[in-house]
């Protein structure tokens, strides 16, 4: 233990020494000629000024001991400044890092005059007496600049554990679904389903008690379906932040398990033309995928830009190592456009997003009897697999999407108080599925649901407010209000409904010069009212799940039933900077979900999710206590993050198979099948888990990464263990970078594995039968840059599954019926182009 105590002092001595600069106040150590830079840009940074030159140390006096923390900031704003030079007389003693911090350090008794300097501020002087302590420096904007500087200061650090998927990173992704594209990040897998598309988990949380933020506004649909994947063309984001964790007072008093930020890419105001395209072939299944983004800006309209995007992707069913997952093609289709325009201090948007999507169903999906169906998971291939073929077709059962989303956002900044932003949206949501039936040519879909939501919101955020030296506030203040219609059509499944809903907001954030503490509080009411058809009203009346007198006029055709939520959420994070790149934060929030109204009333089977569902409509909220502990280290050759969280939920609202007297699951037999029946009810639940990652650079050309991702969940009421939570995951791998060939740059080679554990942790009579066995798979990729025509090209060749392993996933509906796909390879071109021909990355 001693010695684990001693490596951790030098260590964080070691990180503390290596913060933005810093020197001795008066008697400057001048760093080794092989030292690298505390803090390295990135390989597309241009390139950094020259630093200042630092005189060769004198011997320190022994009463030079002092440490001065000093923080540079805006006199107006109260914005951080970064990259300002901190002098005494002509020597450089230190520069302020992206928080406008900066560490003096062996400063002697006595005043010290100091100068503060950037080009478009004015110098600031200092002069201080103590030889300890910290200060705040304010410095003025140049009053003769006139360049329109719009850029604000970054937004303060998230208290719970995120990760971003960004540039590179996010180009790796390009020509898979959007959860794919999540998976690689701790915490994260998917739910798979049988149309070949998935839906995130986060932390074991999915669907209703996650939230997908696209531009800034909630993606509102069907997310309620296990097979309901998001209808977000992932080629729209320019970043993706995957916020891991409780966020319900900033975007949600559902958003229980965490958030995904979907963030387009900035418009363009410097005139010219920018884009990029990207061309994606797939061997698995056979496909491709194109798509393309433009950007313009005119001298001739300013503060005028424009910006159109679009996506085709093309594929035929997939294949597993042995036999062809019939019927599970895919096509869809992306569109956007969207207009900028920036006057004096107000900026507006307007945006038109359309994605739409044809998606096949595995011809394995069937169900006839139980024995049947207990038959089939055991054997190692669907029954009929001899006929199933890999082909572009799609046949019954599939289903259509299509979302629509408009959006208008105004943004005006007030001098000396802060910026109001204000946006407006509207999202149409249309699904349909298709079951499969004798007069197939004539009939239309057995499953219409049609959404249309409205949304409008309003954000306060204020100027950084000073209180002292050493601490200033930063926060915001928000009203949001929406409606929703839902109509319904086909087969027996779930009402139609109308619902009006509204919420406020308030987040402050204390800001020191290496702690902040952040407080936030959230209410929201919901009304909703839902029709019922009167054979499903008396259907609940009979069971007791609902009054006879609950409802309004219980003797129509129609039954309206009216409900009524009111929910809170709070949230209580601290931060703390050790040394320059140790931190640690932590979170402990409350927060409270209405139940959707499916959960309350669903009473039915769809095609591509093969249960029979029951919903419980005297179901109260659901509230979650969670509490998250994060540590990290941000170096130039060593980054970390590992983070613990547990969550207790009271009256979770849990979906999951229905258990007879005898302890077997119930099964119902219909005129369309043979189904599980699932039903909801509300159980105390508890998640906790750890995940975390690690990234090692022991020489430039290098990189080693590793993580791992835990999550652990039961019914605290009965000590059970709850369906569908991810098993262990761990992946690891290793980069490349071989040097620069002429005009050949930024080579790399990667090789990944990814091992998930069996799940030990099951109940066979939810589960039906026991999870399938642990598995490996081998991922490799390879790509390249270079420039053609002053513009940027990159190619890639990327590979999964390159052993061609028979697995099933245990969060995938499919496991009960045929295997994953295998080995599979991406071919990917991607081109970045610009007016100034300046290729991107140099």
């Amino acid at each position: 233990m001693t010695r684990v105590v001693v490596v951790l002092f030098f260590l964080v001595a070691a990180t503390r020494s290596a913060r933005a600069q810093p020197s001795d106040a008066g008697v400057p150590d001048a760093p080794p000629a092989d030292a690298a830079p505390a803090d390295a840009a990135p390989a597309d940074a241009p390139p950094p000024p020259p630093p200042l030159p630092v005189p060769t140390p004198a011997t320190p006096s022994p009463a030079c001991d002092g440490t001065l923390d000093g923080h540079v900031v805006d006199a107006v704003t109260h914005d951080a400044i970064a990259a300002a030079t901190v002098t005494v007389g002509s020597e450089l003693l230190a520069q302020t890092d992206d928080h406008g911090r900066f560490t003096l350090t062996r400063v002697c008794p006595g005043e010290l005059v100091f100068v503060v300097e950037r080009a478009d501020y004015n110098p600031a002087t200092q002069a201080i007496q103590a030889a300890h302590g910290a200060i705040e420096i304010e410095m003025t904007s140049l009053a003769s600049e006139t360049i329109e500087i719009r850029e604000k200061a970054p937004a303060p650090t998230e208290m719970r554990s995120t990760a971003e998927i960004s540039g590179a990173r996010l180009e790796r992704t390009r020509g898979k679904g959007f959860s794919t594209a999540l998976a690689d990040v701790p915490g994260v897998s998917e739910l798979r389903s049988a149309t070949g598309v998935a839906k995130p988990i986060i932390r074991g949380q999915f669907g209703r008690r996650l939230l997908i933020l696209v531009d800034g506004i909630r993606h509102r649909s069907q997310e309620w379906g296990l097979d309901h994947a998001p209808e977000i063309d992932p080629f729209i984001a320019d970043k993706i932040q995957v916020v891991r964790g409780a966020g319900g007072v900033r975007y949600g008093s559902d958003a229980i398990g965490g958030v995904v930020l979907v963030e387009p890419p900035p418009l363009r105001w410097q005139p010219g033309y920018s884009g990029e395209a990207h061309l994606i072939g797939s061997s698995n299944g056979r496909g491709g995928t194109f798509a393309g983004r433009l950007q313009a800006a005119s001298d001739r309209a300013p503060g005028l830009s424009t910006q159109i995007e679009g996506s085709v992707k093309r594929l035929a069913a997939a294949e597993t190592p042995t036999y062809a997952l019939d019927n599970t093609g895919l096509f869809d289709v992306g569109v956007s456009a969207t207009v900028g325009y920036r006057r004096n201090n107000a900026e507006y948007k307007i945006s038109y997003r359309r994605y739409q999507a044809r998606l096949g169903v595995c011809a394995c999906l069937r169900i006839h009897n139980i024995d049947d169906f207990l038959a089939q998971a055991e054997l190692g291939e669907p029954l009929g697999a001899d006929a199933f073929t890999s082909d572009f077709e799609i046949d019954r059962p599939y289903q259509t999407v299509a979302h629509d989303t408009a959006l208008v956002r105004g943004q005006w900044d007030r001098d000396h108080l802060g910026t109001v932003t204000a946006t407006y949206s509207f999202q149409h949501d249309l699904r349909r599925e298709y079951d499969v039936v004798r007069n197939a040519a004539t009939a239309g879909a057995q499953f219409n649901f049609r959404l249309m939501s409205h949304e409008l919101e309003a954000v306060f955020e204020h100027n950084p407010i000073h209180l002292s030296e050493h601490w200033h506030l930063r926060g915001a203040a928000g009203v949001v209000g929406g409606a929703q219609i839902h109509h319904y059509s086909g087969l027996q499944l779930v009402p139609d409904f109308t619902s009006i809903g509204g919420g406020v907001y308030v987040t402050e954030r204390l800001i020191g010069h290496s702690t902040d503490v952040e407080l936030g509080l959230r209410y929201d009411l919901l009304a909703r009212d839902a029709s019922l058809e009167r054979i499903d009203f008396l259907r609940l009346v009979r069971s007791g799940q609902l009054a006879a007198g609950a409802c309004t006029d219980p003797g129509a055709d129609q039954v309206t039933c009216a409900s009524r939520f009111h929910t809170f959420a709070g949230s209580l994070g601290a931060k703390q900077q050790i040394g320059g790149a140790w931190s640690i934060k932590g979170e402990l929030s409350v927060a409270s979900r209405a139940p959707n109204t499916d959960e309350q009333y669903i009473n039915g089977a769809a095609p591509t999710f093969p249960v029979l569902g029951l919903g419980k409509p005297d179901l109260d909220p659901e509230t979650t206590y969670s509490s998250s502990a994060t540590v990290a280290y941000d170096g130039q050759r060593l980054k970390l993050e590992a983070s613990a969280y547990a969550n207790a939920i009271d009256d979770y609202i849990y979906f999951g198979p229905a258990i007879g007297a005898d302890g077997m699951p119930i099964f119902d037999v219909l005129i369309r099948g043979t189904f599980p029946r699932f039903s909801t009810k509300a159980v105390d639940a508890l998640f906790y888990g750890a995940d975390g990652g690690i990234e090692v650079a022991p020489i430039p050309a290098l990189e080693l990464g590793a993580q791992a991702s835990l999550v652990r969940a039961k019914n605290a009421d009965d000590g059970s263990y709850l369906a569908f939570v991810p098993s262990d995951h761990y992946r690891g791998s290793i980069t490349y970078h071989p040097p620069d060939l002429g005009p050949v740059r930024k080579s790399f080679v990667t090789v990944s594995g990814t091992y998930a554990t069996r799940q030990k942790r099951f109940d066979l009579a939810a589960d039906f039968i026991a999870p399938p066995p642990a598995y490996f798979l081998l991922g490799a990729e390879l790509g390249t840059e270079t420039t053609i025509a002053d513009q940027t090209v990159r190619f890639a060749l990327q590979g999964a599954n390159l052993t061609n392993a028979r697995y099933r996933d245990y969060t995938s509906l499919m496991r009960y019926f045929a295997d994953e796909p295998g080995w599979q390879l991406w071919l990917r071109m991607s081109v970045f182009f610009d007016s100034t021909s300046h290729p991107k990355g140099t």
